[in-house]
């Protein structure tokens, strides 16, 4: 496992807005559940077809989005509202209890949403790699839990697949595949520092990319690590099929990041809270073959600001492993919770879709779009 390199400083530029595209409000809702998402934790974009993923609702939606439409919301600069409403998917039966704290307790907590396309099946050197595609043939979406442990003693290494038809839509009954053998292994190992707490999935080229968010302690109380986990792609979908259990042996190697820290003005005092991974997603027909990945500096328990949020960033990371740049929000009461980055050939510019999470069950949870600019 690599160290930390030195701090990379926040983008010399102007914060980076954001326009508000739609709340994610769903037609079938389920027997106890609201008209929409409350909490989408993770979202993916493909050609016109959007799925977020609620982390407490235990739920994933599957949206229209207009590409030519987003492009236009982004040259005007303005909010608009052009997300349809779509159809939900339940991952897990069961519905949640109202009070917050036994529904923090009961989510699955599903953090990390990613598709793996018929062409990142296509370019893996595996031998598994047709029989991949013939149980894959449209690619896949995968969701898991962010491998912490509930209060109840359970650990959240639940992770589903479901299969896409050729539309991009949803298609057939979701297949459970348990983490938890990789995250006791990446708990009990070196790999991680303080709580394990996966909030990023991405797929590039070879890799499964796993993104921790260090927002605890470790055992001598210094802040944990933030670090992206890198697993062999082939193997983790051999295993989806095979013994639907991803482990050690799917591991390569991991890195670590120092995302710095944004300031938060409380009782006249300036506290600065570090800055940790809340997602991830390898940038769409990118020539560069960037990452970028989603931050929030979120108060930890033991400090005087605890559970406030400073704000947000966005960050890219090259194809090497650099930290090139860290870009805060504007807004800064925005917590970003999932990204998907898109290359724009004809500005050279990164274009985002980004979710986040109102940490109210009543609330619908927005998207958000933003460009980042060479």
């Amino acid at each position: 496992m690599s160290a930390d390199g030195p701090a990379t400083p926040m983008h010399d530029g102007h914060p980076l807005p954001v326009i508000r595209l739609g709340v994610h409000r769903v037609l079938n809702p389920q027997a106890g559940e609201p008209d929409f998402l409350s909490a989408a934790s993770g979202t993916a974009w493909s050609a016109s077809r959007l799925y977020s993923v609620g982390d407490d609702q235990a739920a994933v939606a599957e949206y229209h989005l207009d590409p030519t439409a987003v492009l236009e919301a982004l040259r005007a600069g303005e909010d608009t509202d052009i997300l349809e409403p779509g159809y939900a998917e339940r991952i897990i039966p069961d519905v949640l209890p109202i009070d917050p704290k036994e529904r923090a307790s009961a989510k699955a907590d599903f953090e990390a949403l990613t598709l793996v396309r018929r062409g990142d099946i296509e370019a893996l050197e595996h031998e598994a790699r047709d029989e991949i595609l013939r149980r894959f043939p449209h690619g896949l979406l995968m969701m898991s839990g962010s491998g912490g442990m509930s209060w109840s003693g359970v650990r959240r290494s639940t992770c589903v697949v479901y299969s896409l038809d050729g539309m991009g839509h949803i298609s057939g009954l979701p297949t459970r595949v348990s983490l938890e053998p990789l995250h006791c292994s990446l708990e009990e190992g070196d790999h991680i520092t303080g709580e394990l707490n996966i909030e990023g999935m991405a797929v590039d080229a070879e890799f499964l990319i796993l993104a921790q968010r260090g927002n605890s302690l470790d055992r001598d109380g210094n802040p944990a690590r933030n670090v992206l986990v890198h697993l062999d792609l082939g193997e983790v979908l051999e295993s989806i099929y095979t013994d639907l259990s991803v482990g050690a042996l799917e591991l390569r190697h991991t890195h670590s990041h120092d995302l710095g820290h944004l300031p938060l003005e409380l009782g006249g005092e300036t506290h600065e809270v570090k800055l940790d991974f809340t997602d991830l997603d390898a940038v769409t027909d990118d020539p560069h073959r960037r990452l970028v990945f989603t931050a929030a500096a979120e108060g930890l328990d033991d400090t005087p600001v605890k559970g406030m949020i400073a704000g947000s960033a966005v960050g890219v990371v090259s194809a090497e492993g650099e930290l090139l740049e860290i870009t805060p929000l504007a807004d800064r009461s925005i917590k970003l919770e999932g990204v998907d980055a898109r290359y724009n050939p004809t500005l050279g510019s990164i274009d985002l879709l980004l979710v986040s999470d109102a940490d109210d069950p009543e609330v619908p949870a927005p998207l958000f779009a933003a460009r980042l600019l060479p």
